[in-house]
């Protein structure tokens, strides 16, 4: 007999069994085992009871927990420790049903670690029912909310549509900030930058910065004195290069810049989109699997804490052991004299610690050949955060050097500078330490300095009256510019800062808004579809109080409230749902109706009668009011065309029309239908080349092979593909380092390539960077590869680097 502990993950079921040892058996439920089904599954007259059901893909897995439960003399349910894995805990108690007189035990496991797995053993609770009632309240909410309201949408948009209590929400925030962009004038403005020469170099650049004691604009900050025009601009500049200029004021003040708070979970994502370009998913993804534990051929290790916290403190023996690190690693000189303490917002859970590396002695250099690129980079990421939160202040000299002057016009003219001198750079040498690459990522504007002051300039020796000889002036024309569009970063920031959702959730929100096509990316960026503006324009008309951010926020503390046992399961669903009934009720009266088509504003070319906006198989478009009588329609969300677009290949003189299709975007001559020319073209709208014939055969069916372009990208196929479903793969000329097979390059899901053997799944090797077939002259390893490094601010470029012993040089 023994004792039987069930967590979510099998890979960390693994880790934990190498732990645990004899005497335990560890199961995986592999996430939840029960939810709702595919109707409302609410009964709402009965105190909102929920009908959870097993779905047949769980079915097995059940089972095979129960016939375990069955053989065990005790039970620990050690699934995730977090609201959500309460909640998971509760439904295997439930469907698992073990006798009565068998122990049940709660364990949280904070950590992957020999210390973390024994300390949550020796400590375990039971089911926290307040947990799984906060769990059960948002499961409840989100089902009633997009149930009911998609059903709405679904009556007057388009089936398959749908809303959510938060998705809806933060499609919103992009469609309002869309909006802003819009409708955001610019307004001009004129810099004036002067290089200044005192008696001893460097020579400096200034800039104006107040004309008769005003500040000047130099931003999207509207400021009373704005010089507006380029007729003002030299009309200045004249006067200012005909004036003597001296130094008026020099200042020089003890300027700190203190270290970051460790991650919480939302923070990680928005540090990881802004300097390694992962998204949400991947961030999320990555820290899961370093989490869970990564195998170094001893058996997996979990390499830092719980990834979903909404708290930024730190253990007491993490600050320990992070603190005598620094000491040995960098002197005692960057150890403060108190330890740092950091304290989340006044709404955070603090169940858990901020996520740290679960042992800081295991330093970057020491996992950069072990874990996988984008974990190397993420772990990275987090033992640096951790490490300087820390660390001393970096402390810096800064001056700020002014000459004013008066102008002939009887204006007081004043440029500034300001310098700056590192006395002591304290945390940032963490970062530092870093190569080139790594400290170009991880350095920037939100890490250095948080007063968004401009770069400094160096200065030399000045003293207060002492000449300066204008030796260059430029005049620089600027504008206003609009708010940016939303990144994943700035979104979950948003997210964050409004209370809505919370940070395990915000991964999934940004992919359902993509997948339902209310948003697509843009240059990295987020823009609303038409769609997706339309939806919203709807829900806000039926659903305002809905809607509104605030609202949201304010439900995420009620939830708060059922956990902290200030509310019932049951009176926070009466309280939401009595005025959320007259809403459902207001809405499907008064919100307009797509289907019938809403008016567009915008006449008939055809008959001059007004056009309506209407929804078709193959999205939004416009069409006459008097269809069928007159069936005009034009296309309602045009694509973004390249700058040169294709000939008609039936027409020739013809220019074509960047479209969207079912299957993606295609090109059509502007005659279409009556010349029925189309062009295939790529994801981004680029008119994709014709098929290339090559004189290689098809070694199956003897015809030729061809160059083609497919949705991956270009390919070699044969002419008759995809009846005759020989392709051709590219070998490297490398020998697989596993099995001995060929290498060849190809693609994962989301497009990134990767190189990995021909002989898959019999041999699973992969590499990132491509192998080439050339001995490495350190270590003699029979291959090294080709890695691009992107220096922020430089081209990038391209090394060989050995993967067994990390040479390196530059690509000849």
């Amino acid at each position: 007999m023994t004792k039987l502990v069930i967590v979510e993950s099998p890979s960390k079921a693994k880790t934990i069994t190498k732990y645990l040892g004899k005497g335990y058996t560890v199961k995986a439920s592999v996430g939840h085992i029960r939810d709702l089904p595919k109707k409302l599954g609410v009964d709402i007259e009965n105190g909102f009871q929920e009908e959870y059901e097993i779905p047949s893909s769980k079915a097995k897995v059940v089972a095979e927990l129960k016939t375990a439960a069955k053989g065990a003399t005790e039970l620990y349910l050690a699934t995730d420790p977090d609201r959500e894995g309460e909640a998971i805990s509760w439904h295997l108690l439930e469907s698992i049903k073990p006798p009565k007189s068998m122990p049940v035990h709660r364990v949280l496991f904070n950590e992957i670690t020999p210390s973390g797995i024994q300390k949550a053993m020796a400590a375990p609770t039971v089911i926290n029912k307040k947990l799984v009632d906060a769990q059960r309240a948002r499961r409840v909410l989100d089902r009633l909310v997009g149930y009911k309201v998609s059903q709405v949408l679904w009556d007057k948009v388009r089936r398959g549509l749908s809303a959510g209590r938060v998705q809806s929400v933060a499609v919103r925030l992009i469609v309002d900030r869309e909006r802003e962009i819009q409708a955001f004038n610019p307004i001009e403005y004129w810099v004036l930058k002067g290089r200044f020469a005192a008696k001893t170099p460097p020579a400096f650049w200034m800039k104006l910065t107040r004309l008769s004691g005003s500040p000047v604009q130099l931003g999207n900050k509207e400021t009373k004195q704005r010089i507006a025009s380029e007729k003002q601009a030299h009309a200045l500049r004249d006067m200012i290069v005909a004036a003597a200029w001296k130094v008026t004021s020099l200042e020089t003040k003890e300027k700190k810049r203190n270290p970051a708070a460790p991650f919480t979970t939302a923070k990680l994502q928005q540090e990881a989109a802004q300097k390694l370009r992962m998204s949400v998913t991947r961030t999320m993804q990555n820290a899961q699997r370093l989490y869970e534990g990564v195998d170094f051929g001893e058996g997996p290790v979990g390499l830092i804490t719980y990834m979903r916290t909404d708290s930024p403190r730190l253990a007491p023996e993490a600050v320990t052991a992070v603190r005598e690190l620094i000491a040995e690693r960098y002197g005692k000189d960057y150890v403060p004299a108190k330890a740092r303490v950091y304290k989340g917002k006044a709404a955070a859970q603090d169940a858990h610690e901020a996520i740290r590396p679960t042992d800081i002695t295991r330093t970057p250099e020491s996992m950069k050949n072990r874990l996988e690129p984008d974990q190397f980079r993420l772990y990275a990421l987090i033992w640096r955060r951790t490490v300087a939160s820390q660390m001393e202040a970096a402390v810096f000299d800064e001056t700020v050097v002014e000459a004013e002057t008066k102008l002939p016009s009887g204006e007081a003219a004043a440029f500034e500078a300001k310098g700056e001198i590192e006395r002591f750079p304290g945390w940032l040498v963490v970062y530092r330490a870093a190569q080139e690459e790594q400290k170009a990522e991880e350095i920037n504007e939100s890490t250095v300095s948080e007063d968004g002051d401009e770069e400094a300039v160096g200065l030399p020796a000045l003293k207060v009256g002492m000449p300066l000889k204008l030796e260059q002036l430029d005049t620089d024309q600027q504008f206003t510019k609009p708010p940016a569009r939303f990144s994943e970063a700035t979104l979950v920031k948003e997210l964050e800062e409004d209370g809505i959702g919370r940070p395990s959730t915000y991964a999934s929100i940004i992919a359902t808004i993509q997948d339902r096509d209310y948003v697509k990316k843009h240059e990295g960026r987020f823009k609303p579809t038409e769609l997706g503006c339309v939806v919203t324009d709807l829900l806000v008309q039926g659903f305002q109080e809905l809607m509104e951010p605030t609202y949201t926020s304010g439900l995420e503390g009620q939830l708060d409230r059922v956990e902290e046992g200030d509310l019932t399961f049951l009176k926070a669903m009466k309280d939401f749902y009595g005025p959320f009934e007259k809403l459902l009720a207001r809405a499907g009266k008064d919100m307009l109706n797509l289907k019938a088509g809403i008016p567009a504003g915008v006449e008939c070319k055809k008959c001059k009668a007004p056009m309506l906006k209407r929804i078709g198989k193959n999205g939004l478009f416009l069409g006459c009011s008097r269809y069928p009588e007159c069936d005009h329609t034009e296309e309602l969300e045009k694509m973004e065309e390249p700058e040169d677009a294709p000939e008609c290949p039936l027409c020739g003189s013809t220019p074509m029309n960047l479209r969207k299709g079912q299957f993606g975007p295609f090109w059509a001559c502007t005659n279409y239908p009556a010349c029925k020319g189309i062009r295939k073209a790529d994801p981004k709208g680029i008119p994709v080349p014709p098929d290339q014939t090559l004189d290689e055969k098809c070694p199956t069916c003897g015809k030729n092979f061809v160059k083609r372009h497919g949705r991956y990208g270009e390919f070699v196929c044969c002419v008759d593909y995809p009846t005759c479903k020989t392709v051709k793969k590219e070998i490297l000329g490398v020998p697989c380092p596993k099995c001995g097979g060929d290498l060849s390059p190809r693609k994962t899901r989301f497009g990134k390539i990767f190189y990995g053997c021909t002989r898959y799944p019999k041999c699973d090797f992969t590499a990132w960077d491509k192998p080439v077939p050339r001995a490495c002259p350190s270590c003699k390893n029979p291959y090294m590869t080709e890695k691009t490094r992107k220096p922020r601010g430089k081209d990038p470029i391209t090394v060989m680097l050995c993967p067994a012993c990390a040479y390196e040089e530059p690509l000849g």
